[in-house]
């Protein structure tokens, strides 16, 4: 077991040096040793960059490269990187996007991922953004799904408060009534949200 990464931490250091050492002293799901994934991370602001994180059979080897080849990239702020993964910030979406970089922990995690759930993902294109309002402020994380340039503008954005939020996540408030009710609010290209949350219910029940 790796001891856990300084808030203060360089996500230089992060990436390149804690992150493989967490992975390879983690209990990893077996579905996960089975995957070939080429994850890009983009971190914009002061100490931030791209990398690539490449994890296959269980192994993860990180690369401070541009990310265009990436199946898939992860998009954030440092600020709203370093505010999901030390200060729980974000709600449920905080945890599951921080939950990526912490190997072997069962909290946040969202489905699971297999080859074939994530052939399905591949095959859909588009940055979706999510924003978490809250009482510190807007957090946001976004997803590129498929390689190549980072678009300026989200394809699709969805904005809900941390309050409700989590208590979607506790089964409280319906996803589908919260969006008619307006307490869920989505811009863009609704259809690619539809598509990928059919890929993630199909993943919940077992594939």
């Amino acid at each position: 077991m790796v001891d856990p990464p300084s808030p203060d931490i360089a996500p230089a250091d992060f990436f390149e040096r804690w992150l493989p050492e967490a992975f390879a002293a983690a209990e990893l799901p077996p579905a996960a040793r089975e995957l070939d994934l080429l994850l890009g991370v983009r971190l914009e602001g002061e100490g931030g960059g791209e990398w690539v994180l490449h994890l296959r059979e269980g192994a993860l080897e990180v690369r401070a490269e541009p990310r265009n080849e990436a199946s898939f990239t992860i998009v954030q702020s440092v600020e709203d990187w370093r505010g999901a993964l030390f200060e729980g910030r974000g709600g449920p979406f905080g945890r599951q996007a921080a939950g990526l970089f912490r190997p072997g922990e069962e909290a946040g995690r969202g489905p699971e991922l297999t080859p074939a759930i994530l052939q399905q993902l591949q095959a859909l294109r588009g940055l979706i953004r999510m924003v978490v309002s809250g009482p510190a402020g807007d957090w946001s994380v976004a997803f590129l799904l498929g390689p190549g340039d980072i678009p300026a503008e989200p394809t699709t954005t969805v904005t809900v408060s941390e309050e409700d939020a989590a208590a979607m996540e506790r089964g409280e408030v319906d996803p589908l009534q919260a969006f008619m009710a307006g307490r869920v609010r989505i811009a863009g290209d609704m259809a690619l949200l539809m598509q990928m949350q059919a890929i993630q219910m199909q993943a919940q029940a077992g594939g």
